[in-house]
């Protein structure tokens, strides 16, 4: 039989578990994902930014590869020495990073644009380097790596050669590294280790990293 002084508390009792589960509830419940972004909105924004692309079969997925909203690349803002197969995600921002970061620093650095950006390629089904056993973002299409910038006279900015030189072509590289952490979740220049002495490597990936010196 309830005691009257337990009687008394119970309402009490009952009020307070109820709000120790609500709080429970609000710290365990895990945050939701965002939303995936909309594939035809992607492509749509790709053509109408201009971008020479065509749409393809994502590779066949192996160990995890595969792209998503794959597309095949020949020319963005800046022509490429060649063309790459991506994700749409990273297309329509490496034609935006051209625009508004590589372009304008050409012309505050040298007094004429950019014409053709040499990169070493983008997707590729195989882990990072380093030995951490993890996909590479190249593996799913969202990583490119570039290795060198060249002016309408022929003049050649590598990052190999010129990001710990001198004057205006380092400058340029450093600048261009920077504004690129304004577009990509990561950025790796050959201050981040010795496997990207001659490239930068950007990629939209889910980590974010800015390693630019």
């Amino acid at each position: 039989m309830l005691t009257a002084r337990y009687r008394d508390r119970r309402p009490v009792i009952v009020l307070a578990a109820l709000l120790l589960g609500l709080v429970a509830s609000c710290v365990t419940r895990p945050p939701r994902p965002p939303a995936a972004p909309d594939a035809a909105q992607c492509l749509g924004q790709l053509a109408a930014q201009g971008v020479r692309f065509t749409t393809i079969a994502a590779p066949v997925a192996t160990n995890g590869c595969g792209i998503a909203n794959a597309v095949r690349v020949e020319q963005s803002a800046i022509a490429w020495n060649r063309a790459a197969e991506m994700s749409c995600a990273l297309a329509t921002r490496l034609d935006s990073f051209e625009r508004d970061i590589v372009q304008p620093a050409a012309q505050r650095h040298f007094g004429r644009p950019v014409v053709l950006i040499r990169h070493y390629g983008a997707y590729t089904c195989r882990n990072e380097n380093g030995g951490h056993g993890r996909l590479s973002q190249h593996a799913l299409g969202n990583a490119i790596d570039i290795g060198s910038f060249e002016l309408g006279d022929g003049t050649r900015i590598a990052v190999e050669t010129d990001w710990r030189g001198h004057g205006p072509r380092r400058d340029f590289l450093h600048e261009v590294a920077k504004g690129a952490c304004r577009y990509f979740n990561v950025v790796l220049t050959p201050a981040s280790d010795a496997l990207h002495r001659n490239h930068f490597h950007l990629d939209v990936g889910p980590w974010r990293l800015c390693s630019v010196g």
